[in-house]
């Protein structure tokens, strides 16, 4: 509260996300998968998943990893981004103020529902783009620090029809040491 209602961030959190959780797991099972990769790993290699076993599976767990990304990166504390973070904004994008204007602006972009991410690209650059309903960054062959979820159930409560305000009001509960923590991380990775 404010930026985001009890009331929506409950069912957005212990409905939407849980049953993205649930059906993946209950999918998984039935394919009788072994859990010893994560994730991430599962959308970047999802050959070894039948192949007539994809699409349920692919929808869930776009639906649970962008879920996961997009609440870790809240705060309900106000935070300052750090030095580091602003200076890859500024290298990529030129200030903090036109890089928040482009992900916004990609963000009304999105037809329907889907998602806004800043991603690694495989050179670890710094992008902004968007995916449709529950598609990932992972299944492109980038790694999402940051993301925004654009589907109604995010803000429709509390905002309506106004995409817009909610996305103005979202920056100010992103917690930038997360994203550039990510960052980081996933920097050591892919070098």
């Amino acid at each position: 509260e404010p930026v985001i209602d009890n009331k929506t961030l409950d069912l957005h959190y212990n409905v939407h996300y849980r049953n993205y959780t649930d059906k993946l797991n209950k999918l998984l099972k039935e394919v009788n998968y072994s859990y010893k990769y994560t994730p991430e790993y599962l959308a970047q290699n999802i050959d070894i998943i039948p192949l007539n076993e994809r699409d349920e599976i692919l929808f869930n767990l776009g639906g649970y990893l962008n879920h996961s990304l997009y609440f870790y990166n809240l705060t309900d504390k106000k935070k300052k981004i750090p030095d580091g973070m602003l200076d890859l904004i500024n290298k990529y994008f030129g200030s903090f103020s036109i890089f928040k204007e482009e992900f916004i602006n990609m963000a009304k972009e999105v037809k329907g529902s889907g998602y806004t991410f800043l991603v690694l690209d495989k050179n670890n650059k710094l992008r902004i783009i968007n995916t449709s309903n529950q598609d990932t960054p992972y299944y492109y062959g980038f790694t999402p620090i940051m993301t925004i979820d654009v589907w109604e159930h995010a803000y429709y409560l509390k905002y309506t029809y106004d995409r817009g305000k909610y996305l103005e009001n979202i920056f100010s509960i992103i917690d930038f040491d997360k994203v550039y923590k990510l960052y980081l991380d996933n920097v050591k990775i892919n070098s």
